[in-house]
């Protein structure tokens, strides 16, 4: 007696290319096409169906997004009517594109970008403001070419070391200076001036 043998169900990309189209009395069809090319706002798709020819479809999707030659659609339509309303597979990263100032807000609850390898921002200015700025990092890497800081109270640092390299000049400015140490101050230079 042989005992019964399971499979995993297949994606459900994979599983639509393999069905046959759907289909309705009115010659209404469903299925899987491949991107061939870009006709301004349309796109040339070729159906997985080997009985259709290729066919302009109409981007109709629920999101915004762009495609590119070689994404695989979900296109319905009928006679010369086409729309592409689904993406099955993207050639390349996905790109949500929206015309004018949009704003991305989480009403009631908090907002959360992730991801397994980077998240950069890009734009010719960024402004931040916010009540209570946490940066949390195992290292920090700043470049920039100038910097100016202003805190209008106390400006606290605390680190396990402290090294600073000048290539020009260091000036610090200020009302009084105190400096404190435990052990040993070292001051080394060609010249030493003090004055009042």
């Amino acid at each position: 007696m042989h005992s019964p043998t399971t499979s995993s169900p297949a994606p459900a990309a994979d599983r639509l290319a393999r069905a046959p189209a759907a289909t309705t009395p009115d010659s209404t069809w469903l299925g899987p096409a491949t991107v061939r090319d870009l006709r301004g706002s349309d796109l040339l798709v070729q159906p997985d169906d080997d009985t259709r020819r290729e066919l302009l479809a109409t981007p109709a999707f629920p999101f915004p997004y762009q495609p590119t030659i070689g994404d695989r659609l979900l296109v319905l339509g009928q006679e010369q009517r086409w729309f592409a309303v689904g993406v099955l597979q993207g050639a390349r990263p996905a790109t949500l594109t929206f015309a004018g100032d949009t704003d991305l807000r989480a009403v009631g609850g908090r907002l959360l970008l992730a991801s397994d390898e980077a998240i950069e921002l890009r734009a010719p200015r960024v402004t931040v403001r916010t009540g209570l700025l946490r940066t949390l990092a195992d290292n920090v890497v700043e470049k920039a070419a100038q910097v100016r800081r202003w805190v209008r109270g106390l400006m606290a640092v605390r680190a396990g070391a402290s090294r600073r390299v000048v290539d020009g000049l260091d000036s610090t400015r200020c009302q009084n200076s105190t400096t404190l140490a435990k052990d040993t101050v070292t001051i080394d230079g060609d010249q030493l001036h003090l004055g009042h």
